[in-house]
């Protein structure tokens, strides 16, 4: 079993009202006023993954296909669920992008990938999947993304943790800044070792810096 890519944002929406549809529909009409050109830069991506990720079976696999190909809605429609410790807003989007909402983060489901293989991806690929992440926690009020790795020492310790009891992201980030180091990279900067695997990092936080300086 490897190891999957978590992505998880912080925002600064009111749940202090307790109206979870309320709340939710705030968001959605926040959301509507995205181009949809956003998504369709990631649209052969979200297409591709399903060529490998399980789905095996030649009519699965072109179902989703189908599904993404023929894709007429814009918008985002949502879904309220309760969890042991907390409520949950899920929304899906264009080509079936899936959001989690809760008190105290974001998580994009999407793209659903390995952890290393988020590293090792292409730049032009990966930056439109940060550019989506940026101008989804910028219209919510957030400004860092953490990427966690869903397997391993650091998903027991800090990624199932999230999950578990909707733990304020800023407690998050100053325990894997206390137990594992700065980010003093660029995340477009790891390394391939000999065997031509990716040297990638036990957390990452993006603050979109050269996403921000490039959109001034």
């Amino acid at each position: 079993m490897g190891t999957d890519l978590t992505v998880f944002a912080n925002h600064s929406i009111d749940f202090s009202i307790k109206d979870y549809d309320n709340i939710a529909l705030k968001i959605l009409n926040i959301l509507d006023d995205i181009n949809i050109n956003i998504y369709s830069k990631i649209k052969e991506q979200i297409r591709g993954y399903y060529d490998w990720q399980g789905y095996n079976g030649d009519e699965i696999r072109k179902k989703q296909h189908e599904m993404i190909d023929n894709w007429s809605r814009d918008g985002w429609y949502y879904c309220i669920y309760d969890w042991e410790n907390y409520r949950s807003i899920d929304l899906i989007g264009p080509y079936n992008l899936h959001i989690i909402i809760t008190g105290n983060f974001i998580e994009f489901k999407d793209p659903g990938c390995r952890y290393n293989s988020f590293f090792a991806m292409d730049k032009k690929y990966r930056i439109e999947w940060r550019k989506y992440y940026y101008k989804i926690i910028s219209l919510l009020g957030g400004n860092f993304v953490i990427y966690l790795p869903d397997q391993g020492e650091v998903s027991t310790n800090f990624t199932e943790k999230i999950w578990d009891f909707n733990i304020d992201l800023n407690i998050i980030t100053k325990g894997l800044v206390e137990k594992y180091g700065n980010n003093n990279i660029n995340i477009d900067d790891f390394q391939f070792d000999e065997n031509d695997n990716i040297e990638s990092p036990e957390y990452f936080i993006d603050y979109f810096e050269d996403i921000k300086n490039n959109n001034k």
